[in-house]
């Protein structure tokens, strides 16, 4: 690096540090005015307060850096989701089971305990600590280990899912990404059956989803997976005033209030019907059978579980509600008109809405967080669509916008209610 390349990076650094203090002082400012509010807005500013601090911490870090080491740094860290070092040594820790084994009350384990515990090479799990110490693990003295919150929070289920999905099924295909293009062209995915994902794992015809059928641990991680959700994210049902909206419709205990399409194991659903639990009324949720059949325990009063395939026409009619939350993001335009076009069949009108709860992606640039989701869809062909995309794609399936809710919950979330046009 010349003289006038550090000056530069000198100068940067200062401007990056400043803009860093003034994020910090916005969210900090933020955060007084509304930590007493549980408001939907309020959390919503929160949020993208913490958003701007993120990427101000990146340019920080890439102004301190310098672009010399900034290439280097795919060595240390993860760019949208390519293993290295960290990464590579977090995930075989995991399935090691040094999270499990270390004390969740802090106390201290030496690596030879850890590794006689674990029926493991100590000096594997030495080498293996080195690269997750500090960010991840503490070591008070040379080779002795406790927990940190983030390591712990690990053991949660959901999250632990979450980190093992990422880099077993999509961190994966970002690897093969690069070769896939090169020899199927650069074009845009829009085939559930031949994107990067389907390459990378090798799955013979079947989409990302048929695959993971084929394994029910790995369907049972990703089902896991699907629980999770970042801090910086207003909860989707968070987003519409079902309760509002419900309740100013004369119902029965038959009415149909909502069919949850592609509920998962129903985290959104309980939910609604909690909120809306004076309505009269059902909740229907809909999956695979295969997920529908994996939901633990009874369901409540008022909620009755379905198995259906979203690609074959809606079974039931003339709901108040159909919604469809982070679903159309995994699939492309022509499977999504497949999906819209049985929903619009199924809606009455006049009387039946469809809300759809996703990103809206905004032109120009993005918060780290929206492209990297939008990264991740790329590598089984889905995406995260902007307002016209949902306009186009929507309007091809007979449907309009009516409106759009959320814009103050953070990240880009919305809902989007939509009516026959």
């Amino acid at each position: 690096m010349d003289r006038e390349q550090r000056i530069a990076q000198h100068n940067a650094i200062k401007t990056q540090l400043q803009a860093l203090t003034d994020s910090v002082n916005a969210y900090s400012t933020t955060f007084e005015k509304n930590s007493s509010s549980d408001d939907l807005e309020a959390i919503g500013q929160i949020s993208q307060c913490q958003v701007t601090m993120t990427e101000s911490v990146k340019q920080m870090q890439s102004a301190i850096y310098g672009p010399l080491n900034m290439v280097m740094l795919h060595y240390e860290e993860v760019s949208l989701c390519l293993p290295a070092a960290k990464q590579c040594s977090l995930r075989t820790l995991l399935e090691m089971g040094v999270f499990d084994i270390l004390p969740v009350d802090g106390s201290e384990m030496t690596a030879e305990e850890l590794a006689k515990k674990l029926g493991v090479d100590e000096v594997l799990l030495v080498r293996l600590m080195r690269v997750v110490v500090p960010t991840f693990f503490e070591e008070p003295r040379p080779e002795v280990y406790t927990h940190t919150p983030n390591s712990r929070v690990y053991l949660e289920l959901p999250l632990r899912a979450n980190f093992k999905m990422m880099y077993d099924e999509t961190c994966f295909a970002s690897m093969k990404m690069t070769e896939f293009f090169k020899k199927n062209g650069y074009i845009n995915p829009d085939s559930r059956s031949n994107n990067p994902y389907t390459y990378a794992h090798d799955t013979h015809g079947l989409s990302m989803f048929e695959f993971l059928l084929q394994n029910p641990e790995r369907f049972k991680n990703f089902n896991d997976a699907m629980q999770a959700r970042s801090s910086q994210t207003s909860l989707p049902y968070d987003l519409f005033p079902f309760r509002n909206k419900l309740g100013e419709v004369e119902t029965t205990d038959e009415t149909v209030l909502l069919v949850d399409v592609g509920s998962g194991i129903g985290q959104a659903t309980l939910a609604i019907r909690e909120a809306c639990r004076d309505v009269k009324g059902k909740i229907v949720m809909q999956d695979q059978k295969e997920v529908i059949e994996g939901i633990a325990g009874p369901l409540p009063t008022g909620v009755v579980g379905m198995a259906h395939d979203f690609f074959k026409p809606q079974p039931i009619k003339g709901a108040l509600y159909y919604y469809i939350h982070r679903c159309l993001h995994d699939w492309p335009d022509s499977d999504c008109l497949l999906i819209l076009q049985h929903l619009a069949a199924a809606m009455t009108p006049g009387v039946s809405r469809l809300l759809i709860s996703e990103i809206v992606m905004p032109r120009g640039r993005v918060d780290i967080q929206t492209a990297w989701s939008d990264i991740n869809m790329l590598t089984f062909s889905g995406v995260e669509r902007s307002e016209k995309q949902w306009r186009d794609l929507l309007d091809s399936a007979g449907l309009r916008i009516d409106s759009l809710h959320g814009e103050s919950g953070g990240c880009g979330f919305r809902v989007l209610e939509i009516v026959h046009k």
